[in-house]
């Protein structure tokens, strides 16, 4: 058990004491076993604790060491798709002020991990300028040796790593030995832990890997109900019809439910989005088409396509099956010259509707259309697609809903008004769309006004220049004015 950066409670004095103090132990807090356990115990120095950060490595896991977390964290993040391994887990080594030689923070905070049997490091400087050197000291300088933010080199025993100080000296404080012991039990106790369960934080290859083991076929990006603004009425009735008798069976097992599904309105309002947080919301396996997929011109292909859907939805379930434009395969029979073509679809369609009526698989049809006047009204009907859901453009207490999804944890000044911003967003119909894309050419508005760009071209950006990053009334004023330019 991890209790803090200086280690673990004392287990045999507490049992010892168990039986004599059980009402009193039973009071023990955490703060309480961090402050006893360090009058047993003393931490490690510096390298000893790198060390037991390299025996806790292992092909899931990164090894941090740094002098500042928050701009490790960052560079971190910015440079994931350079550690080519899923990490669940951070082990993380703070070097505090006095701990090296002379120097009071590294000349570059840095990250290590594991692959098969390799051992790589990775550079974290905050910036382009700061370097770092990798070597065994006693080789000849070599420049190839000197890495910047970013690079990733293999270590190989006997490599000393550039901590500022004087690198060719006697004794350096991080050496890199291949691990002769393997175990986490020593950075459990001395070094931070964090066992990483938001997406977030993690790199491509994580977020994959999560994804086939945790929520196969789901929704993808992990999107919810909560990530959905405007649609608060939609949204409860899914929940009523869909969520809870895929989580609740037993209580609807006599009950005929509306395994079809129709959402209409606008573009761009959050149809294929409510799609795939439903899924998510019942723990369902989610699959997408877009109708024209579905159409061929081999005769019978067609047909074909759609059972082949429908067959996938049963043996899935519990599942989610969102067929997007649904109106280019289920047009009104209307004896058009397009009739031999449409009209098969159109009657494959009311078939397998039936059919799934008829089983008991918690398998629902999800279908999206911007032209619900189009559709056949035989398909419209009880027992096929019988829940009608409108998806329309949001009011304004919606946009500001929506306006404040996306905003959440972006760095907007205090003078922003989300209320200001979704009167003058509704004024202009946005859509949902619409609003996403404001936020976001509003951050880029914020970054090339404070100069940002700059910086990063000039490879001189760093944690600081983060921290001053704030997008402002102007910001979203200019993004606002370029989306409804492009409206017109």
């Amino acid at each position: 058990m991890r209790v803090g950066a200086v280690g673990t409670f004392n287990t045999s004095y507490y049992n010892k004491s168990r039986n004599i103090k059980q009402n009193r132990v039973h009071n023990i807090n955490r703060a309480d076993v961090v402050s006893f356990k360090g009058l047993f115990n003393s931490e490690p120095d510096l390298p000893t604790r790198f060390k037991y950060g390299l025996e806790a490595l292992d092909d899931q896991s990164v090894f941090v060491v740094t002098s500042d977390e928050k701009s490790s964290n960052m560079m971190l993040e910015f440079y994931a798709d350079k550690i080519d391994i899923p990490v669940m887990k951070k082990y993380t080594l703070p070097v505090k002020k006095g701990e090296l030689k002379n120097q009071d923070e590294l000349a570059s905070n840095f990250a290590i991990f594991k692959n098969g049997r390799e051992y790589y490091i990775l550079s974290l400087a905050d910036h382009d300028l700061k370097t770092m050197l990798v070597a065994n000291p006693k080789d000849s300088f070599d420049a190839k040796n000197k890495l910047s933010s970013g690079d990733k080199k293999l270590l190989k025993d006997g490599y000393a790593i550039d901590t500022g100080e004087l690198f060719f000296s006697e004794k350096n404080t991080f050496v890199f030995t291949t691990p002769n012991q393997r175990g986490a039990s020593n950075a459990e106790k001395y070094l931070k832990v964090n066992n990483l369960t938001n997406y977030s934080d993690f790199n491509k290859t994580t977020i994959t890997a999560l994804k086939d083991q945790k929520n196969p076929g789901m929704g993808e990006k992990g999107f919810f109900f909560s990530d959905i603004g405007g649609l608060d009425n939609v949204i409860e009735t899914l929940k009523k019809y869909v969520v809870r008798p895929i989580n609740y069976p037993q209580v609807f097992e006599n009950i005929r439910l509306n395994k079809g599904i129709l959402l209409w309105g606008p573009p761009r309002c959050g149809k294929t989005l409510l799609g795939k947080a439903l899924a998510n919301e019942a723990g369902a396996k989610y699959t997408e088409f877009n109708a024209n997929e579905l159409k061929s011109g081999t005769v019978g292909a067609s047909e074909a396509s759609i059972r082949a859907v429908f067959k996938k939805a049963v043996s899935d379930a519990p599942s989610i099956t969102f067929i997007d434009e649904i109106d280019s395969i289920a047009k009104k029979r209307d004896g058009s010259s397009n009739a031999r073509f449409d009209d098969p679809m159109v009657n494959q369609l009311l078939g397998c509707m039936s059919d799934l009526e008829k089983t008991k698989a918690p398998a629902f049809i999800v279908a999206a259309t911007n032209r619900k006047d189009l559709l056949d009204p035989a398909l419209l009907a009880s027992g096929r697609f019988g829940l009608h859901l409108e998806v329309p453009l949001p009011d304004e207490k919606g946009l500001k809903q929506i306006f404040n999804i996306h905003a959440k944890n972006k760095p907007i000044s205090e003078e922003v008004s989300a209320d200001e911003l979704a009167k003058m967003m509704s004024s202009h119909k946005f859509n949902g769309s619409d609003v996403a894309e404001m936020v976001t050419d509003a951050y880029f508005y914020a970054l090339e006004r404070l100069g940002m760009f700059e910086k990063m071209d000039n490879k001189t950006f760093g944690y600081a220049d983060l921290q001053k990053i704030a997008i402002s009334k102007e910001d979203f004023h200019l993004a606002m004015q370029k989306i409804v330019k492009q409206k017109i």
